[in-house]
């Protein structure tokens, strides 16, 4: 907050203006509340300057403190929206801005749409109480603004002005645009043509989740076909953040199992480290007890080589008895010297062989020590295959989640079935109901008609009987007039009987297209069946597969048995365990990918059945307009009659109003 008040003031001196009060006692709030991270800069009701606003704009265009900004109720002029338009638009940390209530127009209009060119890091823009409609060029140009940009969330457009041309140009830029997820057009005037638009543009745009239409003076046919699109857009929003998350969900459980695999490895590779060095160590132990035996033996050799030498000795004494004799004492001290020196070399032969046993007894603990080892990390061995069995155990839970899964997908399929099903009896109900009505509204004009023929009968004898008493004079004319009121009746049955072929002829083609949508009905039904049928064999391939991880997992459990039962010779086996570990590694990896296959199939089968939805929706809206259409047919004959009806009255009216007068 320091930094951005530091700057704001020293932008202030560069362009030889003061810096506003109420900027600077807002920012000394937020540094007394210790604002930091998502912090809000709210300058809403403050009287600002052009100049102000230019300082503020280079400001926000570096700032890294403030993710909301509010300028709400602030009447900005044109010049402070472009200079704080032209510093947002390089702003790369507000998520969101409030323009709200500031008479917004013309150039500042065209401002907000480069803002929105430039801009890549906005979310939401509330622009409330503004006149952005009022030129259709400017708003032109924001149109285009919000067409190229590709982060907008969500944008407030009530009470703008906003004209049925400018929704067209909307929907247009709302056709490219494919991020915007909420749009709030309330209390505008974008009328029938406008809501046209935004049907047309719906059909192009699938992102679009929340459309408010309020106050616009938009048709209920019209509003409604927006609302299902917009609720399918929303729907379809849900399923792919619910098959996001799954798929996330699926890549980290196999990530966690890549990962204990891999320590499962890394394990082995240790173990067998361990055993190769302990094998070294007895190797090096085996060669100093060899070196041993071998000074062992020289030491024999040289006591052998002694005793030799004292035969000699002997001998020698034998041979010269005299000389033995003469030197008996000196001889005798030789021998006693002799025997000390013998003794001494057999007290130090024993305390070598001491000495060697003892060293044999501490490489025999150590040899005993080796073995336990390999002991412990053959039992760190089987709880590594213990772990190995619960990711298999976890393997199959998630196997029964995603058979779960594709039976609440089933179940809702159905729904939408019946759904699809009630909706078809409804509109034949209210078709029914339209015909039945129809022929009524025809029998009724019929009857009235016929009154009316009567009473003008009744009325042609009344003047029949008064022409009678006139002058003979008037005979002609009373002819003339009963030849044009038989043709006008007569023109009359006629128009009534082709009115009711009509009338029949259309029954006839509301029968046909009931026909038509019941066997689309009939086709859209077989299409959910062979789905069932596809959902039931990859089940069957789930289970086959299911079958065969249980299987090996029993024979894995038959290796460990024969691993515990062959202990003393797990040094020698090790190598083929560790081989057929690996194999079974390839087993499970292959399973994993046939596992992603069938959810990606299974995914591909939802996709296709939306789409046979969305296909089936848009025909449902077709047939809609197809019987209003026809409605208004209905409503334009009935108006054409009475029309004539009218005309037939004001004939018969104007011709007895001239009768008298002849």
């Amino acid at each position: 907050m320091e930094d951005f008040r530091l700057a704001y003031v020293r932008l202030c001196k560069d362009h030889h203006i003061d810096p506003q009060d109420c900027i600077l006692e807002k920012l000394k709030s937020l540094e007394y509340t210790g604002g930091k991270g998502r912090a809000t800069l709210d300058l809403s009701t403050q009287s600002l300057t052009p100049q102000t606003c230019a300082v503020l704009g280079k400001v926000l265009a570096t700032d890294r403190n403030f993710s909301e900004v509010k300028f709400a109720d602030c009447m900005l002029s044109e010049d402070a929206i472009k200079n704080l338009a032209q510093g947002l638009a390089y702003n790369g940390y507000c998520k969101k801005l409030d323009l709200k209530g500031n008479n917004i127009r013309g150039s500042g209009v065209e401002a907000l749409g480069k803002m929105l060119r430039n801009n890549r890091c906005l979310l939401s823009i509330c622009l409330e109480w503004n006149g952005l409609g009022i030129l259709e060029n400017s708003f032109a140009a924001f149109c285009d603004g919000l067409a190229a940009n590709g982060t907008l969330r969500a944008l407030d457009l009530r009470n703008n002005q906003i004209n049925h041309e400018g929704a067209e140009e909307l929907a247009c830029a709302l056709k490219r645009n494919i991020s915007l997820r909420a749009l709030d057009l309330r209390w505008n005037n974008i009328g029938l043509l406008g809501g046209r638009s935004f049907v047309e543009m719906l059909k192009a745009n699938k992102t679009l989740a929340r459309l408010e239409l309020a106050g616009n003076n938009v048709p209920s046919d019209v509003a409604k076909a927006i609302e299902t699109a917009v609720d399918n857009n929303a729907d379809r929003h849900t399923l792919s953040d619910e098959h996001l998350k799954r798929t996330h969900a699926l890549s980290q459980q196999l990530k966690h199992i890549t990962d204990l695999m891999d320590q499962i490895d890394y394990k082995e590779e240790l173990l067998r480290k361990s055993k190769r060095h302990s094998a070294q160590q007895v190797g090096h132990l085996q060669e100093t007890l060899e070196e041993r035996k071998e000074a062992f033996n020289s030491v024999a050799a040289k006591l052998s080589m002694t005793e030799s030498e004292l035969v000699l000795a002997e001998q020698k004494a034998n041979d010269y008895g005299s000389v033995i004799n003469r030197l008996k004492q000196e001889m005798a001290e030789l021998a006693v010297k002799h025997q000390n020196d013998l003794r001494q070399e057999k007290e130090e032969r024993a305390n070598m062989e001491m000495k060697y046993l003892k060293e044999f007894s501490d490489l025999q603990e150590k040899h005993l020590q080796s073995t336990n080892k390999c002991d412990e990390l053959d039992r760190k061995c089987r709880q590594q295959q213990e772990q190995v069995f619960d990711l298999k155990e976890q393997v199959t839970h998630l196997q029964s989640e995603l058979k779960l899964k594709g039976s609440q997908f089933e179940e809702r399929l159905q729904a939408e079935k019946q759904r699809h099903k009630d909706m078809m009896r409804d509109l034949e109900s209210s078709k029914n109901k339209e015909i039945t009505h129809v022929k009524q509204e025809a029998e009724e004009l019929e009857r009235s008609l016929r009154e009316r023929i009567q009473k003008m009968e009744s009325h042609r004898l009344e003047l029949e009987e008064e022409i009678s008493r006139l002058k003979s004079n008037n005979l002609v004319d009373k002819l003339n007039a009963e030849e044009q009121l038989q043709s006008s009746k007569q023109r009359i049955k006629a128009e009534e009987e082709q009115r009711h072929r009509q009338l029949e002829e259309r029954v006839r083609v509301l029968q046909t297209s009931k026909d038509e949508l019941q066997s689309h009905c009939n086709q859209q039904a077989s299409l959910v069946s062979e789905l069932q049928s596809k959902n039931s064999g990859l089940t069957l391939e789930v289970d086959n597969l299911k079958r065969r991880l249980e299987e090996m997992g029993q024979e894995l459990a038959e290796k460990n048995n024969y691993t515990m039962a062959e202990v003393n010779k797990v040094k020698v086996e090790l190598n083929q365990t560790l081989s057929k570990l690996d194999g079974e590694r390839s087993v499970h990896s292959e399973l994993r990918e046939k596992l992603a296959q069938a959810d990606r199939e299974l995914s591909d089968q939802l996709l296709r059945h939306r789409q046979a939805m969305e296909e089936k929706d848009r025909e449902l809206i077709t047939l809609q307009e197809k019987l209003r259409a026809r409605g208004l047919e209905i409503q334009r004959a009935r108006e054409e009659e009475a029309q004539r009806a009218q005309m037939l009255q004001s004939a018969i009216m104007s011709y007895v109003s001239r009768s008298p007068t002849k």
